[in-house]
Parts: C-alpha cells; sequence; structure tokens
C-alpha cells in the first residue's frame, strides 16, 4: 500500500470529518443494506469514558468486546443497567426471533445504545453496523468528542449461508493473514470462511496419523519457467532443487477456529476426493490405480476406487478434521475427477463390474461412502455440483460453480445448495478490462456484475427455491502469490457480495450502492487494505453505428469519479484534457486516451484504446467454423464491430473456435479497394489458446469465385512452450490492391498432440 497516498486519504478524512457533531443529519449508509434505516431529528448520542457497556449474558461478550475494539475505548462492561448513565445496552430478545438469531434490532438516541436481538449472532452484526456509523479514521487511531446519529435500524439477513472461500494450497498463505481474513469476512457480516486446505499440489494440514501428508506433501519443487501445477512435484528431503510451501499445524488450526467462532464465523474445511490428489499419489503411490500387469498408471489425482487402502486414508483424515472443526459441514471437493484410469484400472474394472456400475456411479459409490461415514459422526457432506455425477445419496449436499444458466438445472435435483455461480462469484476472475490488471485466471467479474447477481433464478418454482442456502464467492490463487494479491482480489468485491447474501430481496440498489462505497473505500484505505482500484478506472467503450458507420465512444467507471480523455494521442492530465460529461461520435480512426480522477487523485496511468474505423467495420460476415458456446460473443458480427478484445481472452470480446480451422468471409457494402488484412488473436498456451499456424486470404466480387492474395504459414519452434503468457497479435497480409466485394480468411488451428486447441479472434481489419 503506497504509504503517501495512506497519508493522504487520512487527510481528507480528518477534515471532513471536523463538523462530526452534525451527523444527526448525515444520511445512514450502511453496507451490506439493513432492512430498514429510520433517522430521526433527536441530538446524537455522545459516547466518553463513563460510557458504559451493559450485557447480562456471557454470550453477548463477543459483540461487547468487539465493540470496545472498535470505539479504541476502555469502556466498563456493566452486568446491570443504570438507566440513569448512558450506555450501550445489549438485549438478547426472543420475540425478535422473526429476524433470525443473526438479525438484530438497532436504537440510537441521545440517552443510550440500545441493541437487540434473539441471538449474540445478531448483537455482533449490529455492533458492525456502528463500526459504519463512526468515523473512518477510528479504525486505526482513538478519536476525541465520539457520538453516533440518532437512528432506528433494524435488519435480518436474507440468507443463513454467506460465505468466502480461500484457496491456501495452489499458494499457502501465513496464519496472520487467515485472521485477517476472517476479519474481513465479519466486517461485512459474512459467516462462512471455506478454507481449501488441499488439492493436488499441496497438502496444507497436519494429520498425525498420516505425516507424510506435510511432511512431503506440503512442499513441492519450485521449477523455473514453470506454473505451480505444470509438472508437479514434490520435494524431498535431500533434493536440491528450490522448495515452496507450508502447513498449519493442529494446534493452528484450533487457533484458527477458535478466532472466527469469536467472530460467529464457521469454518468450513476442504479435503478433496476423490480427485485433485496427485500430492497425495505422491505421498503413497499405492493408492493409485493400476492396470492388469500390476503397473501404476500415471498419476492423474485420482484415488483407486478399488483400493480399501484409499477408504481407510480418507477415514482417518477425516477422523482428525472432525475433532478439529466443530462445523455442521465437511467439505469432500469431488469436482472434474478424471475417470480415464478406472477405465483401465484392474480392480476398478473388476468393482464395476460386479455392481454394474458406470464411471460416473463408482464416482458416486466413492462419494457416498463417505457421505455414509461422516453420517456415523453426527456431521454432513458437501461438495461441489459434479458430484451429482452418477447416483449420489439424497442426504448430500450440493457447491454449485457453474455459469449462471445452469442454477435452475442444478436445483432441480432436489439436493439443499450453496451457490458459487462461476460466471459472477469467482473472485480469481479479472474484475477490469485494463492492461493494469494484474495476471488472473481468465473470467470476468467486475464489480457491478457481481453486485447485479440474483441468487434465485427468476421463474423458479418455490419449492426448488427454498433449496437455495445461500450464496459464496471462490478466491482461487494460481495468480495469487501473496496476501496482497488476495486483497487486491477479494476488495471491493466483497462489499457487492455482501449484499448480495445479507440484503432483502428486492432491496439492492446499484446508485445508492456506488455512493456508499466513496465511504467504504476510505475504510479500505485507513486500514491497509490492497484494494484493486479496477472499478475506478475508466473503460472505453466502442459501439458502431451500422448506418452510419460512426462510432460512438462511452467512458465510464464503476464507481463515482470524473474522466478526462484525449484523441490525438497525447497524455490526458486534469489540466489538459478534455472533461467527459457524455457519449461521443467518431467519423475517424483515433487513439482515445482516459483517466478518472478521484478526490483530486489521478486513479492509475491512462487507459488507452485505438479506435480503427477500417473499411470491414459493420460488414456482413458469414462463419463458417462455429464458435464454442462459452466463447460466441456477438456471432460473426464480433469480426466487425471494431471493439476490439484486449488482453483478456475471458471477456466477452473474443470469438473462441474449438479444435477446428477459423475460416469466414466478409461481404461489403460495395465492391472495394483493399492491400491489407489483419486478423487479430491472442494467445495463452496454458489455457490451451494458440496462434493460428498460417492464415490465407482469398477475394472475389461475385461471392463465388474466389482468388487468393496472399497466404502465410508460420513457422514455429515445436514444441510451443505451454505457460499462462498472454500474447496479442495483429497477423498482417498486405498485398497488391485489388478491388473486391467479399473476403475469405482461412486460418488452421495449432495442432497439439492429446490437446484440443482454441483459436481465439476479435476483429478482422481491412484497409
Amino acid at each position: 500500500m503506497n504509504v503517501l497516498k495512506s497519508l493522504l486519504f487520512i487527510a481528507l478524512i480528518l477534515l471532513t470529518t471536523a463538523c462530526h457533531q452534525k451527523q444527526a443529519t448525515t444520511p445512514v449508509e450502511i453496507i451490506p443494506e439493513p432492512l430498514s434505516v429510520v433517522s430521526t431529528d433527536q441530538a446524537p448520542f455522545r459516547i466518553d469514558a463513563h460510557t458504559s457497556i451493559v450485557v447480562n449474558d456471557s454470550s453477548m461478550l463477543p459483540a461487547a468486546r468487539l465493540l470496545r475494539d472498535i470505539l479504541k475505548m476502555e469502556l466498563p462492561i456493566q452486568w446491570q443497567d443504570n438507566e440513569l448513565k448512558p450506555a450501550f445496552v445489549f438485549q438478547l430478545d426472543a420475540s425478535l426471533d422473526s429476524l433470525s438469531h443473526e438479525g438484530y434490532a438497532l436504537r440510537i438516541n441521545k440517552k443510550g445504545v440500545k441493541i437487540q436481538s434473539s441471538g449474540p449472532q445478531g448483537l455482533f452484526y449490529a455492533v458492525e453496523t456502528i463500526r459504519q456509523l463512526l468515523p473512518i479514521e477510528l479504525e486505526i487511531a482513538p478519536v476525541a468528542k465520539l457520538s453516533l446519529p440518532a437512528v432506528e435500524i433494524t435488519d435480518s439477513p436474507r440468507f443463513p449461508w454467506r460465505g468466502m472461500h480461500l484457496d491456501v494450497s495452489r499458494h499457502f498463505m501465513p496464519l496472520d493473514f487467515i485472521k485477517k481474513y476472517i476479519d474481513y469476512l465479519a466486517m461485512h457480516k459474512l459467516n462462512v470462511f471455506h478454507w481449501h486446505l488441499v488439492d493436488g499440489i499441496g497438502w496444507r494440514i497436519e494429520i498425525k496419523a498420516h505425516p507424510e501428508l506435510t511432511d512431503i506433501g506440503a512442499w513441492r519443487k519450485v521449477k523455473a519457467d514453470r506454473m505451480p501445477w505444470q509438472d508437479f512435484e514434490v520435494w524431498r528431503q535431500g533434493d536440491t532443487a528450490p522448495k515452496y510451501g507450508g502447513f498449519y499445524t493442529q494446534e493452528e488450526i484450533r487457533e484458527v477456529v477458535a478466532y472466527a467462532q469469536e467472530r460467529f464465523i464457521t469454518v468450513l474445511p476442504e479435503i478433496e476426493l476423490p480427485g485433485h490428489s496427485e500430492v497425495v499419489m505422491q505421498c503413497y503411490p499405492h493408492l493409485n490405480c493400476k492396470d492388469t500387469r500390476g503397473k501404476s498408471l500415471p498419476n492423474h489425482g485420482v484415488y483407486c476406487a478399488s483400493n480399501p487402502d484409499s477408504y481407510q486414508l480418507l477415514e482417518e483424515v477425516l477422523d482428525e478434521i472432525i475433532q478439529l472443526f466443530p462445523s455442521e459441514y465437511i467439505h469432500i471437493g469431488g469436482d472434474e475427477v478424471g475417470k480415464e484410469n478406472w477405465k483401465k484400472c484392474a480392480g476398478c474394472q473388476r468393482l464395476m463390474k460386479q455392481k454394474s456400475y458406470t464411471p460416473h456411479v463408482l464416482q458416486s459409490h466413492f462419494v457416498n461412502h463417505f457421505d455414509d461415514y461422516l453420517k456415523t459422526k453426527g456431521r454432513k457432506l458437501i461438495g461441489w455440483h459434479e458430484i451429482l455425477e452418477g447416483e449420489l445419496s439424497a442426504s448430500a449436499t450440493i457447491m454449485y460453480w457453474g455459469a449462471e444458466k445452469g442454477v435452475t438445472d442444478c436445483l432441480k435435483k432436489n439436493h439443499p445448495t450453496v451457490l458459487t455461480t462461476g460466471s459472477h462469484l469467482y473472485f480469481d476472475h479479472y474484475q477490469g478490462l485494463s492492461k493494469q490488471e494484474p495476471k488472473a485466471f481468465g473470467g470476468f467479474a467486475p464489480l457491478k456484475k457481481v453486485y447485479d447477481y440474483e441468487p434465485v433464478p427468476e421463474g423458479l418454482e418455490k419449492e426448488y427455491a427454498s433449496l437455495i442456502m445461500g450464496v459464496q464467492a471462490n478466491i482461487w490463487t494460481e495468480y495469487m502469490p501473496d496476501p496482497q494479491q488476495v486483497e487486491y482480489m477479494l476488495f471491493p468485491r466483497i462489499a457487492a457480495l455482501a449484499e448480495v447474501a445479507w440484503s432483502p430481496q428486492g432491496g439492492k440498489n446499484w446508485e445508492r450502492f456506488q455512493h456508499k462505497m466513496d465511504a467504504m473505500l476510505q475504510r479500505y484505505q485507513i486500514r491497509g487494505i490492497n484494494y484493486a482500484n479496477s472499478a475506478l478506472r475508466p473503460t472505453i467503450q466502442f459501439e458502431l453505428d451500422q448506418t452510419t458507420k460512426q462510432m460512438l465512444v462511452t467512458l465510464n467507471t464503476e464507481l463515482h469519479t470524473d474522466i478526462y480523455y484525449t484523441l490525438d494521442g497525447s497524455e490526458p492530465t486534469p489540466n489538459t484534457a478534455t472533461p467527459y460529461t457524455q457519449p461521443f461520435l467518431l467519423a475517424a480512426s483515433a487513439t482515445v486516451k482516459a483517466i478518472a480522477v478521484k478526490e483530486g487523485q489521478v486513479m492509475g496511468q491512462a487507459e488507452v484504446k485505438e479506435a480503427i474505423l477500417h473499411k470491414a467495420r459493420g460488414a456482413k460476415v458469414e462463419l463458417h467454423s462455429s464458435p464454442a458456446e462459452k466463447y460466441a460473443a456477438q456471432g460473426p458480427y464480433t469480426l466487425v464491430d471494431t471493439d476490439f478484445g484486449g488482453d483478456k481472452w475471458g471477456n466477452g470480446k473474443w470469438l473462441g473456435i474449438l479444435s477446428k480451422d477459423f475460416e469466414a468471409t466478409i461481404q461489403l457494402d460495395a465492391v472495394t479497394e483493399i492491400s491489407k488484412v489483419q486478423m487479430s488473436c491472442i494467445e495463452e498456451t496454458g489455457a490451451g489458446i494458440f496462434f493460428p499456424s498460417g492464415l490465407e486470404v482469398a477475394v472475389s466480387s461475385d461471392g463465388k469465385t474466389f482468388n487468393s492474395v496472399k497466404k502465410w504459414s508460420a513457422d514455429r519452434p515445436q514444441p510451443i512452450p505451454i505457460t499462462s503468457e498472454i500474447k496479442t497479435e495483429r497477423f498482417t497480409l498486405e498485398f497488391e490492391a485489388t478491388s473486391c466485394r467479399y473476403i475469405r480468411l482461412k486460418a488452421p488451428y495449432q495442432k497439439v498432440k492429446n490437446q484440443g486447441v482454441f483459436i481465439f479472434v476479435d476483429e478482422i481489419i481491412v484497409e
């Protein structure tokens, strides 16, 4: 976090809160939005050293301690109310049960603060609301002459499950940060911390019955020019290669669980089975499948489902997990289980033949075993939605991570379900289109997309809607090597998640949320949180008028800023650039550069986007090779809409053609002279996206007879390295000027052995 930036924010906050005595007229802004907020005209409640905290039950103490921490004052905690003295009075009131144990009633007037709930959780959340009624600088230092506005707030969460996930397998996170992460959840009234402790490339929890899992499985070899999941290999004593890793001792686990309980957060552990377990197979090779000759099959990270030792090891692991985590549910993973080995394994084939199983039903056999096992221990199984494959036990609970359109089908399987909908709630996805964004795992989930997510599909029958336990966002750490990067991907989207999970259906309002985020970003800033500026960076949007062939340019930021721009290639500044007030038209190509300014501060570098009004813009396009459904963008028109996709292939602006050659025909409005054609492509070989292996351009005047005018073939050294590096390229073919009305492009895809390959294209430029 930039120290100068923090100091500027603090100075600004101190100035704006100098008139804090007028809080009674200040709008009450709370994230997540409460059920009801009624401000009154009464004088504020003033807090001083004589103010006390009144409790009458030990279950109130977490809320009382949180209040003292927030106020930075050691206010006395009393067990009897003296109505003559100003106080914060906590009360448990069974009549408020309709608000749930997490709901609360908060009444503030000049005489005192009354905090009521039917459960201690609600008292705690009321205090988190009080936090947002206090000066922001109180987050880091005591403030003199504190007061609270006179207000009455009634509140209750929409969903009982409001979760946030963290993957510590791909990148290990230190214990102190885990506690800080839990504080972040509590601050936003989230109540489930899904701790992804195990995955294919790292085992992060001590299991005393199987010390090899951390002695060996917690450490991996660091290999130059390889991502952690590429060519994964555990580090063993005596290896000379650098190592990476870490794990949590059982004592540390207990410490985290207790820390979370103090904040009314359930810690949900995840132990992967039967897949995502490459690290376990390297620790215990005998758990891998074997062929008919007894030879181990390749390590695909899947337990042998016919080997009793697989079940015994996992039962012993779960026995210790149950002792450490008091959660009602235990997450068993269950996603992306490759079944290649089961189809070749002698033992699994015998089992499938004896039981008349398909590979999917064999997976259910494995998962259902642990559903039954957990029930004998008084716990419940939850797993990713792929456990629905086969014949899943009726008592299992689902965590759905697919696209939004698949939610209804999942719910109609009649299992209680937590929605972690991947199209909206995967916080490892990009949150902005800027080239300033750090590398992320594809996808696009900006702040407004998260905020706009509605968990209950339109038209869903009540019987299925009632199966939705709640919502959760997930953070997978492939590209998050440290806590700072996790914070960047978490904030400010966690605030949007909080309103999705807590605020009443129909109670969200994007414009109100935008305004509330001004104060919330200041709160993040003063706490030193490395929040993303993505929502404060200008987005440059192009829309082609197909009639006039002019381009409409729109500049915006998700959160409120002032925007300035230039069209001549010069660097914009607030003093020299044009203030943006409304969309404008371009009749010729230009370079648009834009900056956003907030509170006098320029939010990052200028955003740059080329407006290329080429000869084929808005033309008719026939696409001869169909794109994959997920990467269909705007269909054929994508290729001539002049809206380039940039360096984010998952942003919905790229056509993705899978394992077939690209071919398209462009029909110009009239016979036109052309001499250059460019094909704009993107490559990330680690994601299976490769540049084409060649390009041919042919032209025609009648759309029937085509003549080739230029052909190019790539000459790349083989094999092409598999990396996460993203490259963009405009493959250019120049030729003698020729007149035509039809242009046909053919681009063969790059063949890679045993792998599907995408060609991604966002524009065909004709000049």
